[in-house]
């Protein structure tokens, strides 16, 4: 499958669920900060993902790039993750592409470009 064919599928993944349009969606696209896409969204969209390109998420940490649906519990659990952690980290449609590539998930900072 070639480059452009992986980045239309996630384009259309990422329109079909957060409602924007695929001609909206670049490379630098950030899910959390421009699409919006946190919580349970996230969980769908990677779960998508997983479905159309085989991705192994193993390894992948939800917490360090997304906020968990809101109830008692997680708020609990986000304040002192982040005390802790720091704040979240960015995923980019570049670095989704690259993770498609591999067929399984790395963190951004290993994929040898800064996004």
């Amino acid at each position: 499958m070639s480059f452009t064919d992986r980045f239309n599928q996630l384009a259309a993944i990422l329109s079909n669920e957060v409602g924007v349009q695929t001609k909206d969606i670049t490379l630098n696209t950030r899910l959390r900060e421009d699409l919006k896409i946190d919580g349970d969204d996230a969980d769908v969209i990677f779960y998508k993902i997983a479905e159309q390109f085989s991705v192994d998420w193993q390894g992948f940490v939800f917490y360090r790039y997304f906020h968990e649906e809101a109830h008692l519990f997680s708020l609990l659990f986000e304040y002192y993750y982040r005390k802790r952690h720091g704040k979240l980290k960015t995923i980019n449609v570049n670095h989704l592409l690259s993770v498609i590539e591999r067929g399984g998930w790395f963190e951004p900072s290993q994929s040898g470009t800064d996004i």
